[in-house]
């Protein structure tokens, strides 16, 4: 792949995935700057990486692999701790979204609730919430599809228990 090709492919990829890449890195990471640096570092893989695409995946499912891995192997450096979605990015989504009390205790109910789940569980229900399709989300993760179905399941059946007490 020559240059031009590249660049265009990687400015393609950035412009239809960037959205979703920083929503995951959110939830792998509270402080914003490193965020925007975890941020980076996906998009540098992604750069290295276009050489090596094969395309025996979908594009968009390869793209979610490198930000999961590379959100991992930073947050082994870094030593962070992992959590689903930063406190103030989840109060201005509230603020945007509905001005309705009840619904703010539901969304910081579930936001929290969420933040509690396993780092995996974290991970499948981020996906969902992203509109990935089971299929997606298992190449994602590297389980069955199958497997996802029941994880998903049970996932929700423990939101909901956490919620409702």
């Amino acid at each position: 792949m020559d240059k031009t090709d590249k660049e265009a492919l990687f400015i393609r990829i950035l412009n239809e995935n960037k959205d979703r890449i920083y929503r995951l890195c959110l939830g792998y990471l509270i402080d914003k700057q490193n965020v925007d640096d975890l941020f980076q570092d996906v998009m540098v893989n992604i750069w290295r990486g276009l050489d090596s695409f094969r395309g025996e995946a979908k594009e968009s499912t390869w793209v979610y692999r490198i930000a999961v891995n590379t959100s991992l192997i930073y947050n082994k450096k870094t030593k962070r701790i992992q959590q689903l979605i930063n406190q103030q990015e989840m109060d201005e989504i509230i603020d945007q979204t509905s001005e309705s009390i009840e619904t703010r205790m539901n969304l910081t109910a579930l936001r929290k609730s969420i933040s509690g789940l396993k780092k995996q569980d974290r991970l499948i229900i981020t996906l969902l919430l992203e509109g990935m399709s089971y299929q997606e989300i298992a190449d994602i993760t590297g389980i069955s599809l199958n497997y996802v179905g029941v994880k998903i399941n049970r996932i929700k059946k423990q939101l909901e228990k956490m919620i409702n007490g």
